[in-house]
């Protein structure tokens, strides 16, 4: 599965790289696969459903640990795409939230 991030007004290019480099980490690790910290991560388990079931579970969740574990940014859209191979490629849209996710 590959992330591209997308970015909407106000941010400066060095809060676009911190938070596509949290971004990334987060949704790679399997949810329950560190210790002292279960909740961190996604569930594979969506990823063998079929497509439309897969994108709506698999889409709540990324905007549901997005935003408890980057709240700098809320998700304003997530969107998939299959490339030829069949690989996943999902688009998410990022907004600032408040000051720094202070407010």
């Amino acid at each position: 599965m590959e992330f591209h991030f997308l970015y909407l007004e106000g941010f400066t290019k060095t809060q676009k790289q911190e938070i596509s480099k949290n971004l990334q980490n987060i949704f790679c690790i399997p949810a329950g696969s560190i210790p002292l910290n279960r909740k961190l991560g996604l569930s594979w388990q969506n990823l063998s459903q079929i497509p439309p079931d897969m994108e709506n579970d698999y889409a709540t969740e990324l905007i549901e640990k997005a935003e408890k574990f980057e709240p700098r940014v809320s998700v304003d859209e997530v969107t998939f795409h299959y490339d030829t191979d069949g690989n996943v490629i999902v688009d998410i849209a990022l907004e600032k939230r408040g000051d720094d996710g202070e407010g």
